[in-house]
């Protein structure tokens, strides 16, 4: 933790790390509205309109949870648009050695650390809705918890697994696996 700090001392990694922020804020709106789409179009006759998804406001007033099956579909449908943007971005807005990850050896290691973050997601997600009987207008205060940990398992695995300048050898100029 000490050398995360450290680091931040460096002008390039602020700004990086910040850019970071900016672009995990529009992915996590990208993954919102998708949920919330999705949500919306399998439940439509319960909610009371689209801002009912958000709000928790039914037609009839009771709470309406979405079937489980929905709910995660909606989680992995969202997670992948939101990473498909996040890594575009990624690449060549936020890390100043995006070029490195911008191949198909990137974009694996991109998409592993992606899976194993909607991992984390999906099991977060089970485990707050199933054991602690967290549902309904509670899912965005669940999304959001679990995107802040996601958020700060990807900065760190995009900074220094993905995006990582040492990945290159000078003397060769190619990416060093």
């Amino acid at each position: 933790m000490k050398e995360f700090f450290r680091a931040l001392k460096s002008k390039r990694i602020r700004r990086e790390y910040l850019k970071s922020i900016a672009v995990g804020i529009v992915s996590t709106v990208i993954d919102f509205i998708i949920t919330a789409l999705i949500l919306y179009m399998a439940g439509h006759e319960y909610y009371s309109g689209f801002l009912g998804v958000f709000t928790g406001a039914t037609k009839s007033g009771a709470p309406y949870s979405p079937p489980m099956s929905i709910y995660i579909t909606s989680i992995v449908l969202s997670f992948i648009v939101s990473i498909l943007f996040n890594y575009i971005m990624s690449a060549f807005f936020v890390y100043e050695y995006g070029n490195v990850g911008k191949n198909a050896k990137g974009f694996t290691k991109f998409a592993v650390f992606a899976l194993i973050g909607l991992t984390i997601t999906t099991v977060g997600s089970l485990i707050c809705s199933n054991v602690f009987g967290l549902s309904g207008s509670n899912v965005w205060w669940i999304k959001i918890t679990i995107a802040v940990v996601v958020f700060i398992f990807n900065f760190f695995t995009r900074k220094y697994f993905v995006f990582n300048i040492a990945l290159i050898r000078d003397d060769e100029n190619t990416i060093n696996l």
